[in-house]
């Protein structure tokens, strides 16, 4: 694992425009830096790919656990969503796509930090626009890159196609270029697939009391299956939530992600899958409780760990605990404040530089319909990576 300085394309800014991405620049300053790039060698490439699989596995099976055990309600959720979840899962409801976080700095295995698997975002990054600059840069056939995403995607979507049917609304904020970019890209693919879509702003979305109760978009045409870009607990929240909960479980409408990925955005479910596999290479010791993992601290066991909101997203709320430091290192502020939290060891992220210069490398793995399929890295000035990490584009190359 290297990171190179390259000479960024000329009209950088206007090839990624040109495939959707409108959210290249933020504050100034480059989102998707070009300017750099990581080298992997073909043995580093399998050991992200078994580390997702791996880990992916071991998140299922904690799901199944919690659901058969009937644990949802010390999980967090009320009787409404536990109906939701339960249901979601016993009609084996096919999901999309999820991206794993693991820390790694080519040492060791890889230490999975948490799950987006609900509203995952950077997905056109890391299918469409680095492999873009793969082929400008280096040249079709001349270096390779781990990343099958757009074909798996249609796959993926074309397998939904048959079990679902052909219309399908997609949703997300409007207006917000990230969201709506991810969104489009999504409607893309799923057109690929054979698919009529339709995208709805999620405040233009309506409701009626007639007919049991039918959502609306905003042409007041019924939204029968609804991809949003949305979280489940925004959903469940907002005043239509009682509604929302009644027409799914009446089958009026469907979304996706189904209501069991709720399970595997909660980063409550670390604790169950270290519970589950504790010698496993790829977890870090996650706990309910602070006073673990502290002690593991002081007794010089570890070097740290870190304090996340158990819902939180953007790297919001966030703080690092390091041995021989008194308080928190690092930590960020936010919108998940008031979260129940876990705690988790500290992994090392890869670092380069020094000074103003020094980086931090997150490494973002893919699942689609449950394999792992490609990667994307995050770089950031810090050691949590927040909504101003720079997405950087990869290549690897044979052992």
């Amino acid at each position: 694992m290297e990171r190179l300085t390259v000479a960024p394309r000329p009209d950088w800014q206007t090839r990624v425009e040109a495939e959707g991405m409108l959210w290249h620049t933020a504050g100034g300053s480059p989102y998707w830096n070009e300017g750099v790039c990581y080298r992997f060698s073909e043995s580093e490439v399998e050991q992200i790919h078994d580390a997702t699989e791996a880990c992916h596995r071991m998140a299922m099976a904690a799901v199944a656990t919690l659901i058969a055990d009937g644990q949802l309600a010390d999980y967090g959720y009320d009787a409404a969503a536990i109906s939701l979840i339960e249901q979601s899962w016993r009609n084996a409801e096919r999901d999309i796509y999820g991206r794993i976080d693991f820390a790694w700095d080519g040492r060791g295995a890889p230490k999975m930090l948490e799950y987006n698997a609900d509203t995952p975002t950077s997905l056109l990054e890391a299918a469409v626009i680095q492999w873009s600059w793969l082929t400008d840069v280096y040249g079709a056939g001349q270096t390779a890159q781990y990343n099958d995403l757009h074909a798996a995607l249609v796959d993926r979507l074309r397998q939904w196609r048959s079990d679902h049917g052909s219309f399908l609304h997609v949703s997300c904020v409007f207006p917000h270029d990230e969201d709506t970019g991810t969104v489009a890209y999504i409607e893309s693919a799923a057109r690929e697939a054979g698919l009529e879509v339709k995208f709805v702003p999620i405040s233009a979305i309506g409701h009626t009391p007639q007919d049991g109760g039918l959502f609306l978009d905003q042409d007041d045409q019924p939204i029968r299956l609804l991809f949003k870009l949305y979280p489940w607990d925004w959903l469940l929240a907002d005043d239509y939530g009682p509604r929302l909960v009644d027409a799914v479980l009446k089958g009026r409408i469907r979304l996706f992600e189904p209501a069991w990925k709720m399970l595997l955005a909660n980063k409550r479910l670390l604790v169950k899958m270290w519970q589950m596999n504790p010698d496993s290479p790829y977890l870090l010791e996650t706990q309910r409780t602070e006073r673990p993992l502290r002690a593991k601290m002081e007794r010089g066991e570890s070097s740290g760990y870190v304090r996340k909101p158990v819902l939180g997203r953007e790297g919001q709320n966030i703080a690092i605990f390091r041995r021989g430091e008194v308080g928190a290192s690092e930590q960020t502020s936010g919108n998940y404040g008031d979260n129940d939290v876990v705690y988790q060891d500290l992994a090392s992220l890869f670092v380069a530089g020094s000074g103003h210069d020094r980086v931090h490398a997150l490494i973002g793995s893919w699942v689609i319909g449950g394999e792992a399929k490609g990667m994307g890295v995050r770089e950031s000035a810090s050691a949590i990576t927040d909504d101003r990490a720079r997405f950087v584009p990869h290549y690897f190359s044979e052992n």
